[in-house]
Formats: C-alpha cells, sequence, structure tokens
C-alpha cells in the first residue's frame, strides 16, 4: 500500500534555527509520535526504534534513517526503512526550506510511504487515516517546538 502526503506550515523562525533542529535527531524524534529510542550511527544515519499503534493494534519497528541530498539551509531527503513482525515500511520525505516574510521559514515536506504486510491488511482507508494523522502530528509539532522557541 502506498501513501502520499504533504504540507508546508511556516514556522516564526529563521532558516538557520529551523535546520539546525531538522538536522538534531534528538529534537526530531521528540515529535515523532511513538519514538522510544534514536541511536546515531553517523551524523546522516541513525537507528529508531518506534511503536505505532493503529486501532486496536500495535506494531514496533527497527527503523533506519538516513539523510541525503543535504544542500546546507535549504534541503534534504529523509528515508526510512522498517520492519515489524509480519510488516515492512519504507518512507521518504523530502524537506524544503524557505525563507518568507519577517524571518519566518515555510517548512515544505512531502512523503511517500510504502507499507506491506499485517500493518497494510488493517484495511486503506483505516490505514491512510492513522497514517495521515501520524504524519501531520508530526510536523506541526515539530513548528510548534521551535515556534515556542
Amino acid at each position: 500500500m502506498r501513501l502520499d502526503f504533504s504540507g508546508a506550515p511556516e514556522i516564526a523562525a529563521p532558516r538557520e534555527v529551523v535546520w539546525k533542529h531538522l538536522m538534531d535527531p534528538d529534537f526530531v524524534a521528540a515529535s515523532a509520535p511513538g519514538v522510544e529510542s534514536v541511536e546515531a550511527v553517523d551524523p546522516t544515519h541513525f537507528t529508531v526504534i518506534s511503536g505505532v499503534g493503529v486501532g486496536a493494534l500495535k506494531f514496533r519497528f527497527r527503523l533506519d534513517v538516513e539523510l541525503s541530498g543535504i544542500v546546507e539551509l535549504e534541503r534534504l531527503t529523509m528515508a526510512a526503512r522498517g520492519k515489524a513482525p509480519g510488516s515492512t515500511v519504507d518512507v521518504v520525505s523530502n524537506v524544503r526550506l524557505e525563507q518568507v516574510r519577517n524571518g519566518h521559514t515555510r517548512l515544505a515536506w512531502a512523503a511517500t510511504s510504502t507499507i506491506d504486510g499485517a500493518v497494510a491488511g488493517i484495511g486503506a482507508r483505516f490505514l491512510e487515516a492513522a497514517a495521515r494523522r501520524l504524519t501531520e502530528e508530526f510536523w506541526s509539532d515539530f513548528a510548534r517546538r521551535i515556534n515556542a522557541g
């Protein structure tokens, strides 16, 4: 099952501040629902353990995360591949920062998720709603935490 989501929140901070937080795995993980741990392998590779609930079912994923296509202060691609018993997930997120009015930054993101196995068997509409909620919650919380200063 393939799912596509996108958004472009405006953050009340300059691009340098948003970029700094985007490159901080602990800050990013604190916005991600269900993240239990993040281990840096090197500056662009991370191992993440995340528990995700979809309805009454709970899945615990081990994700390998890689940052690529990095153009400092402008854009990056974040790819995450993960497994849970009987399920796999691949997520590719493209992120672009744009300086807008009054020192604010627009964080434009687009994510494509491919989900297979038991998680995908839950039902397309239910899974899509849960994935959309988790994805939007992540980016909204990320922006909110930067705005809060």
